[in-house]
């Protein structure tokens, strides 16, 4: 879904806007699925992206509750005040009945397709039959980070490789979101479904989604990921290519060895529209200007002849976690997926 919006409307229509998913195919939505769509709203270009609160979020929530209490512990906040704040959430957490909207998206959910978005773009997307036709092969694939390798990301993969192998020329890694979901899915019997067809496991956390650890792209390799940013040299080599897929299809690949979908596609069509929405024109207001803050500021400007430009073009995410890292290496970075002559 995400991977579709952020390549059926890319020209900037939801650039620095807070988008509000709504409508009555959010309800078919699991919580894991909202959390990505979420996630990856600023990958679209926009501030932030708000799921309203239903039944789902209060199941989701009281699970997570109940999980927590079967293990003995206690947390901050998730606990049965809060399940009880939530009861009422559909009033209390919902728009104002006068708000106003800048534009809608129309996304029909029955006309969604698998695309695979890149390289080196969330915004540039094809569609998977597309890649049928050209038999794309790749080098690795990648299952792993916080934003699509929960459980049910895991199961899904784990549904795409039982019985099968990893094409021999394929590295496929797979690292679970937390040790939590980590041990969920063994307990599944996904984990170990994903080892026998060949997976090379890597632990919980941040790896080669934001180019640390083992099994970066190499100069020339072709990646296919289920994480939310393939930028230019992210995950390896500025020189390799990055493509951004689902679990199911990042899976089928890595069995095929190519780029493809765990089944047949269905016929494609336009998935949605823009409307544009003319808001009223606001009232007048003064903007109080916090004390000592200077009314110049003065400075020295860098043009970059470059629209949205993303965080890896500025820093590199690789060196993110270099805790020692000085002020002066951090300026020796700066800009070097975007221009290695920068400095």
């Amino acid at each position: 879904v995400i991977i579709t919006l952020c390549g059926f409307f890319c020209n900037d229509e939801v650039l620095n806007h807070a988008i509000e998913f709504t409508g009555e195919g959010v309800a078919a939505l699991p919580i894991e699925a909202r959390l990505t769509i979420a996630n990856m709203t600023t990958e679209w270009g926009a501030l932030a992206g708000v799921f309203p609160c239903d039944a789902a979020t209060r199941r989701w929530f009281a699970e997570r509750i109940a999980a927590i209490e079967a293990r003995g512990e206690e947390h901050p906040r998730l606990d049965a005040a809060l399940l009880e704040a939530l009861a009422t959430c559909e009033e209390s957490v919902a728009p104002d009945p006068d708000a106003v909207y800048a534009k809608e998206l129309v996304l029909d959910l029955d006309r969604i397709v698998p695309h695979v978005a890149g390289p080196d773009s969330v915004k540039v997307i094809t569609p998977l039959s597309d890649f049928e036709r050209h038999e794309v092969r790749i080098d690795k694939a990648y299952l792993v980070s916080c934003v699509n390798s929960r459980v049910g990301d895991l199961a899904e993969a784990a549904r795409v490789v039982r019985g099968k192998r990893v094409a021999p020329h394929v590295s496929f890694y797979v690292a679970a979101a937390s040790s939590e979901v980590e041990a969920e899915s063994r307990r599944r019997g996904d984990w170990e479904a994903l080892l026998a067809a060949g997976a090379i496991p890597l632990p919980p956390g941040c790896g080669p989604c934001i180019g640390l650890g083992t099994g970066l792209l190499e100069k020339g390799e072709v990646g296919i990921s289920a994480t939310n940013r393939n930028f230019k040299g992210r995950m390896g080599s500025k020189e390799a290519k990055a493509y951004l897929a689902s679990p199911a299809v990042v899976a089928a690949s890595a069995i095929a060895g190519r780029i493809t979908g765990p089944s047949p596609l269905p016929p494609e069509g336009p998935p949605g529209r823009l409307i544009e929405k003319t808001p009223p024109p606001a009232a007048p207001r003064e903007v109080e200007i916090l004390p000592g803050f200077p009314e110049v500021v003065t400075g020295e400007l860098l043009f970059c002849p470059r629209d949205n430009l993303n965080t890896d073009g500025i820093y590199p995410g690789k060196y993110t976690y270099i805790d020692d890292f000085t002020p002066a290496q951090q300026a020796a970075v700066a800009m070097e997926n975007y221009d290695p002559h920068f400095q």
